[in-house]
């Protein structure tokens, strides 16, 4: 979850299962057995050492992450001279940029998420927790010498509703009354993350029922009395001491029987350029991603791992909140230039409003 607070049962869940992750990161006859959808075994040992110092971070006792602190330094170094409008400048990143391309995005929400970190609240309790993992780090110089600063470097313009909470094919969620969306882009979110995860898990189309929405009236329950609320809190106990213990056993829930034919393997960090230098992978990919921070990598070189009559997707600049409109009509010719070198098709239209570009690549040797 991208909250900058979380419950602390969710951390404490977090922290028993550290060693679980480093088990999985070292041994990868275990990681088969736990998370077979995940290949690590490209991975050079030095990220593996980086990860694993990541995932030590999250149970160490003594490790210090203050969020909110953190937060609002990033705020501040954004905004400057403005920070004191803050919701001002909220109001016009999310109505001239973000409304307009992510209809589904609630203002309230986005304003909330700006100032504080907090994106989903899709249950009552309490968030007092830091979510130690948003936590990076980046090389900065300090005193003259470069130096790691460990911190929050993630995203405070675009919000992360834009992974999952701006789209779904239940049309009813989109239903809009007094201006108003019925749906918020967490409840979205938490119904496609939902569909997301049954999918992989059993092969099957998540069938169940959005939530009621946030207008819908239910009737007020009956008040209940002192004996069911005790046995309400000891019932919330035991599950939640099932589900400690489960996590300190030496093992997690597993997807070992994943019912998708899907494989995630993870590269060393700058490999990309050798990729075409592989021969096993010379015609071996049906379709290429490529988001806007790696679209340099867009070249011809890179159309020899592709097979014949394949596609290549690159990502727009849509949701990029703080590009001006001559940066993005930029962005358009630099994109079909780069497919021309490469000897790709544009399909469809090269509207910046697209979420992403098109285009077949048509081996012609």
């Amino acid at each position: 979850v991208w909250n900058s607070l979380v419950r602390s049962a969710s951390m404490r869940f977090v922290k028993n299962n550290v060693n679980n992750y480093i088990k999985m990161l070292t041994d990868e006859d275990y990681l088969r057995k736990q998370l077979p959808l995940l290949d690590l075994s490209l991975l050079k040992f030095k990220e593996r050492d980086f990860m694993e110092g990541i995932f030590k971070f999250w149970s160490a006792d003594d490790a210090t992450f203050p969020i909110e602190k953190l937060w609002n330094g990033r705020v501040r170094a954004h905004l400057g001279a403005r920070y004191d409008a803050g919701r001002n400048i909220y109001d016009m990143d999310f109505s001239m940029k973000l409304k307009e391309r992510a209809a589904l995005l609630d203002f309230k929400e986005y304003a909330t998420w700006r100032q504080t970190g907090s994106s989903y609240d899709v249950r009552d309790g309490v968030f007092d927790a830091p979510n130690r993992t948003l936590c990076s780090g980046i090389v900065k110089m300090i005193g003259g010498e470069k130096r790691l600063a460990r911190g929050y470097w993630g995203d405070i313009v675009c919000s992360p509703y834009l992974a999952h909470g701006i789209f779904t094919p239940i049309k009813d969620m989109y239903e809009v009354r007094n201006r108003i969306n019925v749906r918020t882009a967490s409840e979205i979110s938490e119904h496609n993350l939902l569909s997301l995860i049954y999918c992989i898990n059993s092969g099957k189309k998540y069938t169940a029922p959005p939530k009621p929405d946030r207008f819908s009236f239910s009737p007020p329950e009956p008040t209940p009395s002192l004996e069911e609320v005790k046995e309400e809190d000891e019932e919330a106990e035991e599950i939640t001491d099932k589900i400690e213990k489960t996590a300190q056993k030496d093992s997690l829930p597993s997807l070992n029987k994943p019912h998708c034919n899907i494989k995630l393997k993870l590269l060393p960090l700058g490999t990309v350029e050798q990729l075409p230098k592989k021969r096993h992978l010379l015609k071996y990919f049906d379709l290429i991603f490529f988001s806007t921070a790696q679209v340099s990598y867009f070249t011809p070189e890179i159309t020899a791992l592709l097979k014949d009559d394949a596609n290549v997707v690159v990502e727009n600049i849509k949701f990029i909140a703080p590009l001006t409109k001559e940066q993005e009509a930029a962005f358009i010719p630099k994109i079909k230039d780069l497919a021309t070198k490469a000897k790709c098709e544009l399909l469809g239209t090269n509207d910046v409003l697209n979420n992403n570009f098109h285009f077949s690549y048509h081996r012609t040797e």
